[in-house]
């Protein structure tokens, strides 16, 4: 008896490991942790998806007025190919769209702008660089 309960074991072990295979399926691929639309005009919009933010060690600051100037964290400030100054911003969650300014004045760590997103506006200041390199498709994400 002994003998005849081992090969039913051994059926079933095997039987299990081809529970859910059939010839021919294909699995879908995992979800990309980030997509890319193309806008009409200006430039395009990110998203993240699942831990992607998480990830990429997003940070929010608001912009300030100081004077007659806005004023980010110089780690906000990205540079487009042409030298174009740009900064993110989230319009909403986990979506992100670079937005240009006209920078005035930089200073030790802060960026002083007379053009671009106004007070109390939430910029990225860490994981600008990386979202810049998602939307342009440098590297692999």
């Amino acid at each position: 008896m002994k003998r005849d309960s081992g090969w039913i074991l051994v059926v079933m072990v095997a039987a299990l490991g081809l529970v859910g295979c059939e010839k021919g399926t294909a699995r879908s691929a995992p979800e990309a942790p980030a997509t890319v639309e193309k806008q009409a005009s200006g430039p395009s919009r990110v998203t993240l998806r699942g831990r992607a933010a998480e990830r990429l060690g997003i940070e929010f600051v608001e912009v300030t007025q100081r004077g007659q100037h806005l004023e980010a964290p110089y780690g906000a400030l990205v540079y487009d190919s042409n030298g174009g100054e740009w900064v993110f911003i989230s319009p909403a969650p986990n979506v992100f769209v670079r937005t240009e300014i006209k920078v005035t004045l930089i200073e030790w760590d802060k960026v002083y702008y007379s053009e671009g997103p106004p007070a109390g506006t939430k910029v990225i200041t860490a994981g600008a660089a990386e979202l810049l390199g998602i939307e342009f498709g440098i590297g692999s994400y």
